[in-house]
């Protein structure tokens, strides 16, 4: 969401905008990378799943004859083929006529796939790791092949797409109209820069609560914010789930150990009128138990289990209703984010995706016609004291997101250094 340029401001525009403008200029810089990324893969994962049915057919599907085999015995062909990698997951799917998918950890990081069919027991493939498009774009998303940087710097970015969102609603709220809502029209032909303008800022609002409600979801995610601030809250308020999530990682030795136990989880699924479909991994920590979740269209409807490995006892069941309400939420999030509840979730996640690459590309061509100056400069900001409630506002967010707040303090010493080497209109001024 871009500005009119200072220089064509009418009056009524204050300091209090003007400096906003400039934060949105910075955050635009820094976020643009993170914004053109993340929507990439995040429409390749969205849409991988219905990309390899119709690419690789024959590892997807198969002729349902007979009555399946156990769940042990599909495992076994695909650590049969694979026997030397860490395994992160075994998926049977709840469609009769799908394949048994067992993922394990390649060499370099990413999932490697191995397809069963289910009745004959015959092995149907082994996808690259760079052709599983699922898996790629999945770590690819979540910053692979960087590792704990890459997702320190998603969470950076994720910080700084929320300051571009609420400072772009800011800049975009139509104060000269009779109605906000007049805000939400583009002006199509009032000039190629209210055009472009319009067309960036009323695309922004639009989508502006969804953009918001995908970040926050994210956050959970990372490793930094996710890993060393929620947790240990979840945990100090009794608020983790009472089955730890896995990703899976024990080796092939580990898994066969704890095939039988996984077979007792089937069957008491089938019992329980909870279908055969599950998605089940194993830590590789000794002592660890299957963690299983059952695949049900609702994904508010699946049930997560904890499996002793030694007995096949489901010693945890639970619902989504009896999760504590934090981890409900992350769920939750999750879960749209992911798309998981159908066609609609998808094609609503397409649309944020699409969306933003539209505002980057929307934002650069405002900027570029309402530049101050002919360079790459920052908006101007006026020698004014910063007004409290912004102060109050930008000191809560880097306490609650410790990460941001020192890329903010790296962000001010960047900003007064660059006014105190270069003069010029474009970058005087307070911060």
């Amino acid at each position: 969401m871009t500005a009119p340029s200072i220089e064509t401001q009418p009056p009524s525009v204050g300091k209090t905008y003007r400096r906003l403008w400039r934060w949105h200029f910075y955050a635009a810089l820094l976020v643009v990378p993170f914004v053109l990324w993340q929507s990439g893969t995040g429409l390749l994962y969205i849409w991988a799943r219905q990309w390899t049915d119709f690419a690789y057919p024959a590892q997807r599907f198969v002729l349902p004859v007979g009555a399946a085999q156990p769940v042990s015995a599909q495992v076994k062909v695909a650590l049969a083929a694979v026997p030397d990698l860490p395994v992160i997951s075994v998926h049977v799917s709840p469609d009769a006529d799908r394949s048994t998918m067992v993922q394990f950890r390649s060499r370099d990081g990413l999932p490697e796939p191995v397809f069963v069919d289910p009745y004959s027991l015959r092995m149907l493939g082994i996808m690259a790791s760079s052709h599983w498009l699922f898996g790629l774009s999945r770590q690819l998303h979540g910053g692979w092949p960087l590792g704990k940087p890459g997702s320190w710097l998603l969470e950076l970015g994720n910080c700084w797409a929320i300051v571009m969102v609420l400072t772009g609603l800011y800049l975009w709220w139509p104060r000269g109209r009779r109605h906000w809502l007049l805000g939400l029209v583009p002006r199509l032909s009032a000039g190629r820069r209210v055009f472009w303008r319009d067309l960036h800022g009323c695309v922004a609002a639009w989508f502006s609560l969804l953009v918001l409600a995908f970040l926050i979801s994210a956050l959970p995610w990372t490793r930094f914010w996710g890993g060393q601030i929620l947790k240990p809250i979840q945990h100090a308020t009794h608020q983790s789930s009472p089955i730890p999530f896995t990703m899976g990682g024990a080796s092939a030795e580990q898994v066969l150990a704890a095939l039988p136990a996984l077979d007792h989880a089937s069957a008491w699924m089938q019992a329980h009128g909870l279908g055969s479909g599950m998605h089940a991994s194993l830590s590789p920590r000794p002592g660890s138990g299957w963690h299983v979740q059952t695949d049900a269209i609702d994904p508010l409807a699946a049930h997560e289990l904890l499996v002793s490995t030694q007995t096949g006892v489901i010693e945890r069941d639970l619902t989504r209703n009896q999760l504590p309400m934090i981890a409900a939420l992350v769920a939750l999030g999750i879960n749209l984010h992911q798309g998981d509840f159908g066609w609609i979730n998808r094609w609503g996640n397409t649309l944020v995706a699409v969306s933003l690459i539209w505002v980057v590309f929307s934002g650069f061509m405002s900027w570029w016609r309402r530049r101050p100056g002919k360079g790459l400069a920052a908006p101007a900001a006026p020698q004014a004291a910063w007004p409290r409630w912004m102060v109050v506002t930008a000191v809560v967010m880097c306490v609650l997101l410790p990460l941001f707040g020192v890329s903010v303090l790296a962000v001010l010493a960047f900003d007064w250094l660059v006014r105190k080497a270069v003069a010029g209109p474009a970058m005087a001024g307070a911060v």
